[in-house]
């Protein structure tokens, strides 16, 4: 395990095999010391992150499972923590889905999203804050998005689920603090990666990034070095905030 802030502590990243902050999540907290649990349904995205970690020094294990199946979940994370209880924990997975108007959005298309978004989340909190409590230590990193700042137009279930997440995190952090639990959102805005670049083009990337009051938009690097210090010793006075890493956009509500 390599040394640093987070040596000797367990963190667990859900979506940890995503190819943009999933996976960007697990190798910064693995740099900073943690062993980190890649937590994710795809077993091959899953284990070339954790084997990753390894070769470069670090310590990681994978576990496979669907975040939607609640009492798969509840197994697998009893099992981890007989062995690895999790003192970090970055709610990352997540869908957004397709854009659609409003007066489309079906009870099956916006109950899959609450359910990934919303519900995976909190149940997966509440299994793992047990080892939080007892040693009066923990860090809980739940990812939003900047939609919940200024709202999107064909996206009112993505935005919805995304706030009440933003909900839970202020609730958690006022309950948790007397066990020095700290709890914090982090809202990204769109960012630049080969993922973004394929669904909204050049052309779009290009203009949003010009339109933010910093020139540019943020990449999963950025994002994963807030998450890092939201998990770390430092970020020990802040819970119950909202931070976008954004350029600026929010400033001026684009």
């Amino acid at each position: 395990m390599l040394n640093g802030p987070l040596k000797n502590k367990n963190a667990l990243v859900t979506g940890g095999g995503g190819p943009a902050m999933g996976s960007s999540h697990c190798e910064k907290l693995s740099r900073l010391g943690a062993h980190v649990i890649v937590f994710d349904k795809r077993e091959e995205k899953a284990e070339i992150v954790s084997k990753k970690i390894i070769q470069n020094g670090g310590s990681s294990e994978f576990i496979v499972c669907d975040i939607t199946n609640i009492e798969a979940v509840n197994d697998a994370l009893e099992r981890l923590k007989q062995r690895n209880p999790i003192d970090i924990l970055v709610n990352h997975a997540g869908i957004s889905g397709m854009s659609l108007p409003f007066e489309k959005i079906t009870e099956d298309i916006f109950d899959n999203m609450l359910s990934v978004n919303l519900k995976s989340m909190f149940f997966i909190t509440q299994k793992l804050i047990e080892n939080m409590k007892k040693n009066n230590w923990g860090r809980i990193i739940n990812i939003a998005s900047d939609f919940t700042m200024y709202g999107s137009p064909l996206a009112s279930h993505y935005t919805a689920s995304k706030s009440a997440v933003l909900g839970l995190t202020k609730s958690w952090a006022r309950e948790l603090a007397p066990w020095k639990i700290c709890v914090n959102a982090v809202a990204p805005t769109l960012l630049k990666s080969e993922l973004t670049l394929a669904s909204v083009g050049e052309a779009f990337l290009d203009s949003e990034s010009k339109n933010a009051p910093m020139g540019s938009l943020p990449d999963a690097e950025d994002v994963s070095e807030l998450v890092a210090f939201l998990a770390s010793p430092s970020s020990k006075s802040i819970t119950g905030q909202t931070i976008s890493p954004n350029g600026g956009r929010t400033i001026v509500g684009i």
